[in-house]
């Protein structure tokens, strides 16, 4: 007999029933892109057609490691070229759960890219530069993301006002629900931007503020800081959510002088959510692994198991479809339990196909998953 989760299944039906909300909802995000190259690592050649990949990082590393002091041949092979950058695939997630979504970010100047068109079919887009390129390697348990950030430099505040203008720049910011301002470690002249919308903000804005820092190891601990500081000055004018995955939180608590770490569990998210929306002052925090994640936003909190694949068709988007469906949530006033539910259906449904789901195929996977029948 297949077993069945309640919970899930009337989680599905309360994100359905909010269709028409989301509808409604005007998501402004911003403001990177990439042009991402999905690539395998040959582990053994068999002919000019057949391979066997590199199946883990862990293996891949192995290899690396084999050529300290020699050398090594290690042949990639490209699957596809896509659109990426945090803010790009979070507007797909984001515009496929039905919201009217912006996106802001470097997507081919003066003329959009075109593996950007995708999605500008389906939001609006406001391209003010000439996006970055990622060799992403893709392995059963995560990836391996190499990016060329040569024009992504050219992303500051001068170039918002000068391409956009300040006075569209500030519609497009106070008519949104919900800006999210995504790869702050990529967009070295985020601090800029921050103190600007800081500045523009006034007291008690109703607009709300995401902020995803993808992956900072790369930043020094003092930058790291300051844009956490940055994150609670403007919280003190509007409700600022950051969004983290299990690496990130660490590094933050870390950065914090937190004595308890994020432990590896649907718990340990949850509670690290807890206390780091404490620490920092903020509305939200909200914070995802591959298999559970967990958010604490206002006085509510709550953590889930997600909807494991353990052979994703992609994974590289993965997290920023988990943040476009927990946004498309908030932004439709589910409970936080109910908002990660639909974080993790979108990423899970995005894992397993290979593109982006609208909020239907969303719907569908939870409740597959909460009848039992969801496959892998």
């Amino acid at each position: 007999m297949v077993s069945q989760n309640v919970e899930i299944v009337k989680a599905a039906d309360a994100i359905a029933a909010r269709k028409s909300v989301m509808r409604t909802k005007k998501f402004l995000v911003g403001f990177d892109g990439f042009v991402d190259e999905i690539i395998h690592a040959v582990g053994t050649r068999k002919n000019n057609l057949e391979y066997d990949r590199i199946q883990t990082i862990s293996e891949f590393a192995a290899r690396i490691a084999s050529a300290a002091g020699k050398s090594a041949n290690i042949e990639l092979v490209p699957l596809q070229e896509k659109l990426g950058g945090n803010g790009p695939l979070m507007a797909m997630a984001a515009s496929g759960m039905g919201c009217q979504v912006t996106c802001v970010g470097m997507l081919g100047y003066p003329d959009i890219h075109p593996v950007f068109k995708p999605l500008k079919s389906i939001c609006k887009v406001v391209t003010v530069g000439i996006p970055g390129h990622t060799d992403a390697l893709e392995f059963t348990d995560g990836k391996l993301m190499l990016g060329k950030l040569h024009t992504i430099k050219d992303m500051n505040w001068s170039r918002l006002l000068e391409v956009i203008g300040e006075q569209v720049l500030r519609e497009l910011f106070f008519l949104s629900d919900m800006v999210a301002c995504t790869n702050w470690t990529m967009l070295t002249e985020m601090k800029e931007i921050i103190d600007n919308i800081t500045s523009m903000v006034p007291e008690g804005c109703k607009v709300k503020f995401f902020f995803d820092l993808a992956d900072p190891e790369k930043r020094p601990r003092a930058d790291l800081a300051h844009v956490l500081k940055q994150f609670s000055k403007l919280a003190k004018k509007t409700d600022v959510i950051l969004g983290l995955n299990q690496r990130e939180a660490e590094q933050v608590s870390d950065v914090l002088g937190l004595k308890d770490k994020p432990e590896e569990s649907v718990k340990g998210v949850e509670a690290a959510s807890i206390r780091l929306r404490e620490r920092l002052g903020l509305y939200g925090v909200v914070v995802h692994a591959v298999s559970y994640a967990g958010a604490c936003v206002g006085t509510e909190s709550a953590g889930i198991d997600g909807p494991f694949c353990a052979n994703p068709k992609l994974s590289t988007g993965a997290g920023d479809h988990f943040n476009g469906g927990f946004c498309g949530g908030l932004l439709a006033d589910l409970p936080v339990k109910d908002s990660l539910y639909s974080g993790v259906g979108t990423s899970g449904w995005y894992v397993r196909n290979g593109r982006s789901p609208t909020l239907d195929d969303v719907v569908g996977l939870l409740r597959s998953w909460g009848q039992g029948t969801l496959k892998d």
